[in-house]
């Protein structure tokens, strides 16, 4: 591995690069999955957030719709008649 040779030609041991060296390869590799975990649970509130707002939407349109209907009936009553 290129690191752990850099690592030597600065005085650490080749146990020690090497050790150093994995560490760093796997706080990397977490540091991925952190980042993918975080990505998705921003997504996933992103999404849970967007359905009740359409819920909310839908909900309401349901009620303008149910109180607009006596109106419209005699709308259009007026209208026939």
């Amino acid at each position: 591995m290129l690191i752990t040779k850099e690592l030597e030609s600065i005085g650490f041991t080749n146990e020690q690069s090497e050790t150093l060296a994995d560490v760093i390869e796997q706080s990397h590799i977490d540091g991925q999955q952190s980042l993918k975990e975080f990505i998705n649970n921003k997504f996933d509130n992103f999404s849970r957030e967007i359905r009740n707002e359409m819920k909310l939407s839908i909900s309401e349109l349901e009620t303008r719709l149910k109180s607009s209907q006596p109106e419209l009936r005699i709308k259009y009553s007026a209208i026939i008649a």
